[in-house]
């Protein structure tokens, strides 16, 4: 049975490597070839791996196929405003000026649906009070659930498919919007979350309240998740397996106490014995109700049922089938959990902890002292094993979360979740008690979170991905398993021997790519920023930054969720050039922040240290360091100005004066290697482009990222005939409302043999020149060609773009 179980969880993760899901047809002749298999021994395997890639397969087309099942109109559904009535499904933040939420949709345009689904949704301003669990009719603009898609940055597309999630939109607000809440019951947990967000005093301690008592990390400022990724205690902040499994065991115990004081006579009767086991399962399943049964959530109330299970029938837990059961039935519950990172992490985690626990038997260990400096070492142990997941899963891993959870983990769970667990209980019937009980753990978590903070700002406190240090960070975990859960010395050997053989080839392959391969070439990344422009053209490790993406007044940055972490993941934090073309907020938005994270030795751009420092001003308070914003002495952009860069050559082709507010002013480079151009031309009208036709006379434009966005008022005829560019980058958002790049402007392009490539369907697009060739490659089909973060075209009924991935593949496009 094990075996089975495993080749069906490996069949479900290897259907995940597809560029799409396959057709209705093929899905259902998958699944009578696995049952017909499944009655043969020898052929039992193959049926596991093919049934566990068709279920995957069956729930990824009934998710993307929801419109179709209930008659809506793929591309004309989402152009116009729709009526939705449905239910409130997460908590919402009635402080926030805009409030997000998701919503399960009952009908469209009064219209019942066949198949509800959920989408999620943002209020801008002026909302009324929202709660989980009501019933609303509301007036929405929707777009197929999509995200943006470059390397090392977050997966927004990702989370919402994990979510079940179909699409995504706003509610359309103005005078002649009709609203009515159908239902105005709020949920048990919205009701205790405005109860709490009266009686806890504003601080930095009342986020992690909330987050503790209700898995509610919507109040969590950038400060404090930088504090818990630096020292590897986010999972203690929020509801998940940890939390959990205190409550349960605390529920446990007082099922025990309970049967002590149960009558003699009832003393013997065998089902009294399962009072403890009772209570802690309703223990944790109230407790899971309060996040609404979210995925992490309801991953640890399998897992615990499955224990409950396996000990009251067996008599013992094999933990080994225990882990596949748990991993089984979750899949089969949230088939999409697999897409998620927390699954990965939790179950990396957890199996960690039971390989670490069965080499701590080994040990001898009596008296406190000697099972507290045991704790320690698996601790230490635990944190030396889940490193190099850390550093695949998010590019970075804290280096001391053993020295945080050796004395919190303790601390909450003997002291501070009982605590929280009766505040919550109270918090609705006795006010007193209540405030007391937040008075006391206000108390110990703003001891801990200082604490937390003083170790997060530790130099060496976390460490970024990279080959060597991955490659280091696999070694360490895989000789301490090896090593300490009974292998022969020979074993041990051989592992070793057969690590440093992998070691040396990834190196050895590695090597010409990063080291030589740049030195003869260079390489032009397109960033996916939606509406808006962010170039980072690569040469020998350096980097040339040109835009910033856009920024909004909530505090939300394309900087800082796009264009940092790729600067990151690519080791280019020191940026030799960093360019901003005008003043627009999807240009230059984002300067603020690369100013604070990055150290660019040259700043070009049209505006004074005064004029930087104004603009520093757009971010929330206490995310911006004045000094630091102004410290960088900006250069110029104009007209002739001339920089070299290793071996290219950087031409400013416009403006002519130093202005930096108008589309017209936009700072215009062309970038060579004496055989290959490159063309950034920001926002110039097309009578800019006219003024620019005389200075690229007998320039052939290889790469051409477009001006303005392929709007109307740019990509004149005149501009496109007389450079002729080989290839076209639009830098646009999915399904923008300004329906950019314009079908007039993609003609003329056309014309002339272009060809065209967008960003809000490729998602980030690289090109490398190298060895007299370009090679164009996109995110979502080249470098992550997955289903899953390419099959949002079929929900807008876009069946080109997937016609385009089928045919693309891993396919090279040399020309």
């Amino acid at each position: 049975m094990e075996r089975w179980l495993l080749t069906f969880l490996l069949g479900a993760i290897l259907s995940l490597f597809l560029p799409t899901v396959p057709e209705l047809f093929l899905i259902i002749a998958i699944l009578i070839v696995a049952v017909i298999l499944l009655f043969f021994n020898n052929f039992r395997f193959i049926s596991g791996l093919l049934l566990g890639a068709a279920f995957i397969w069956w729930h990824a087309h009934n998710h993307f196929s929801v419109l179709k099942t209930n008659n809506l109109e793929g591309i004309e559904f989402f152009n116009q405003v729709i009526e939705l009535e449905g239910n409130i499904t997460t908590l919402v933040n009635n402080d926030a000026i805009d409030k997000r939420f998701t919503f399960n949709v009952q009908s469209i345009n009064t219209k019942p649906l066949a198949t509800p689904f959920n989408v999620r949704l943002t209020w801008y301003r002026n909302a009324p009070f929202l709660a989980q669990g009501q019933r609303v009719r509301v007036q929405t603009r929707l777009k197929p659930a999509h995200g943006l898609a470059n390397p090392g940055s977050f997966s927004y597309q990702r989370w919402l498919l994990s979510n079940a999630i179909v699409a995504k939109g706003y509610v359309y607000n103005d005078e002649r919007q009709s609203f009515a809440k159908v239902n105005s019951n709020a949920s048990w947990s919205q009701r205790i979350l405005e109860n709490l967000k009266l009686k806890v005093e504003d601080s930095d301690i009342k986020p992690l309240i909330l987050a503790l008592t209700l898995g509610y990390r919507q109040e969590f400022e950038p400060e404090h998740w930088q504090v818990l990724q630096n020292t590897g205690t986010a999972h203690l902040m929020a509801i998940s397996g940890l939390h959990l499994g205190i409550v349960a065991t605390l529920g446990y115990w007082l099922g025990r106490i309970g049967l002590l004081l149960m009558p003699v006579n009832l003393f013997y009767q065998r089902w009294l014995f399962f009072m403890p086991v009772v209570s802690s399962l309703l223990f944790a399943l109230t407790y899971a109700q309060l996040s609404n049964f979210s995925t992490p959530t309801m991953r640890a109330m399998i897992m615990l049922v499955l224990f409950w299970l396996m000990r009251t029938s067996h008599g013992k837990v094999d933990a080994l089938r225990w882990c596949l059961y748990g991993m089984f039935v979750v899949v089969l519950f949230r088939p999409f959990s697999l897409i998620s990172t927390s699954f990965w992490l939790s179950f990396c985690a957890l199996i960690s902890i039971l390989v670490l626990v069965f080499w701590a038997r080994r040990l001898q260990s009596s008296g406190f002292m000697a099972k507290a400096w045991l704790f320690i070492k698996l601790q230490l142990s635990l944190s030396l094993v889940l490193t190099p997941v850390n550093l695949l899963l998010f590019g970075q891993s804290p280096l001391l979360p053993w020295l945080a959870n050796v004395w919190i983990l303790p601390w909450f769970s003997l002291i501070i979740m009982p605590m929280l667990l009766l505040m919550t209980i109270f918090c609705l019937f006795s006010p007193t008690l209540t405030q007391g009980l937040i008075e006391l753990s206000t108390w110990q978590l703003t001891f801990i979170w200082k604490q937390l903070t003083l170790l997060s700002e530790l130099p060496f406190s976390i460490v970024y991905s990279s080959n060597i240090v991955l490659l280091l960070a696999f070694f360490g975990a895989i000789f301490f398993l090896a090593y300490n859960v009974g292998y022969s010395p020979k074993f041990r050997a051989q592992l070793l021997g057969i690590y440093a053989v992998v070691a040396l080839v990834f190196s050895a392959y590695q090597w010409p790519l990063n080291e030589g391969g740049n030195r003869r070439g260079w390489i032009i990344n397109v960033l996916d920023v939606g509406h808006g422009l962010s170039v980072v053209v690569e040469h020998n490790n350096k980097a040339l930054i040109y835009d910033t993406g856009a920024s909004s007044p909530g505090g939300q940055s394309i900087a800082k969720s796009v264009v940092h972490p790729f600067l990151r993941a690519q080791g280019l934090l020191q940026p030799d050039f960093l360019v901003v073309s005008h003043s627009d907020n999807d240009h230059a938005g984002g300067l603020p922040y690369l100013l604070d994270h990055t150290v660019p030795k040259r700043l070009i751009v049209n505006a004074t240290a005064l004029q930087l420092s104004k603009l520093a001003q757009r971010k929330p308070d206490g995310e911006h360091d004045d000094k630091k914003s102004v410290m960088h002495a900006p250069t110029p952009c104009q007209r002739s100005s001339t920089w070299q860069w290793q071996q290219l050559t950087i031409t400013a082709l416009w403006p002519e004066t130093f202005r930096w507010q108008e589309n017209e002013d936009s700072c215009v480079l062309l970038i060579s290697d004496g055989i290959h151009n490159l063309l950034l031309t920001g926002d110039v009208p097309a009578s800019v482009e006219a003024k620019l036709i005389p200075q690229l006379n007998g320039i052939s434009i290889d790469v051409l990222i477009a001006p303005h966005h392929g709007s109307k008022s740019s990509s004149s005829q005149k501009f496109i005939d007389a450079i002729r560019p080989k290839h076209v980058i639009f830098s646009t958002g999915y399904l923008n409302r300004w329906n950019m790049p314009s079908n007039t402007v993609t003609s003329r392009y056309q014309k002339v043999g272009a060809k065209l490539h967008n960003t809000a369907d490729s998602g980030m697009i690289k090109v490398t020149v190298i060895d007299g060739q370009i090679h164009v490659s996109y995110y979502r089909q080249h470098i992550a060609p997955l289903w899953f973060y390419n099959q949002f075209a079929t929900l807008a009924g876009d069946e080109s773009s997937l016609k385009t991935l089928q045919r693309v593949g891993r396919s090279n496009n040399y020309r």
